[in-house]
């Protein structure tokens, strides 16, 4: 076989098709993806999971014990939006839940966002979900990831790494810090920043973070700003 067709058999051979991310992670700072709960975990049953509040239709359900006790994260998306590519949702919810005696379900804290007007959805990445404790206190800080995709024509999306935008959120102490970055093709129309929460951070989560973004974008994942180190910038305050 001729060097150059054996080439693009390789290239296509590592070509990954995913509902989290589309290529693989190149670096350690993309940890593996959380571990989901076992199957027919009583406290997250469908009738336990509807009395706790969660609205919408449960995409994944992961579970994690630190020094603080045992949690079950729920993920939960439309999933309204179908194309080829993709199934994107209009709105998607995240909720942590902190299991306490008699398998009840306390929340701890609860997300919904939304696609916007001009663009064809958005759905977790859940390749890149962690959950680990990132700065040693002995508390896990779940990072989630969730990116907005723009279509391209009927029934197709634009999933140009450079194209559209994702935030990062992690919820350190109850306290929620989000990143979000736009991407684009030019230096120019890339943009990171952000929330004040994201900046009281310990420097260890903070650095993280940064890391992540620096492997996601090595891997092919999203085009992040580079142009402080992928460090994010602060948040306007009219955002």
């Amino acid at each position: 076989m001729k060097p150059k067709l054996l080439a693009l058999v390789s290239f296509a051979l590592l070509a990954v098709s995913a509902h989290a991310q589309t290529k693989a992670p190149t670096q350690a700072a993309l940890k593996p993806a959380a571990t989901e709960c076992p199957a027919n975990v009583p406290y997250l049953s469908a009738e336990a999971v509807k009395t706790a509040g969660f609205e919408l239709p449960v995409f994944k359900r992961y579970c994690y014990t630190d020094t603080s006790g045992s949690y079950a994260l729920l993920l939960g998306e439309k999933q309204d939006a179908p194309f080829a590519e993709e199934l994107l949702s209009s709105t998607i919810q995240a909720a942590l839940y902190k299991v306490e005696g008699g398998n009840a379900l306390a929340k701890q804290w609860s997300i919904r966002d939304f696609a916007a007007k001009e663009e064809a959805g958005v759905n977790f990445r859940s390749k890149l979900i962690e959950l680990a404790d990132i700065d040693g206190d002995g508390l896990v800080d779940p990072v989630l990831v969730y990116r907005f995709f723009n279509q391209e024509d009927a029934g197709h999306i634009d999933n140009d790494d450079y194209l559209g935008r994702i935030k990062i959120l992690t919820f350190h102490k109850g306290s929620k810090a989000t990143v979000h970055a736009i991407t684009g093709h030019l230096d120019g129309e890339r943009r990171t920043t952000g929330n004040s929460n994201y900046f009281a951070l310990p420097k260890a989560v903070q650095r993280h973070l940064v890391k992540k973004m620096i492997a996601m974008t090595q891997a092919g994942q999203f085009g992040f700003d580079n142009s402080d180190d992928f460090v994010p910038k602060k948040e306007s305050a009219r955002r």
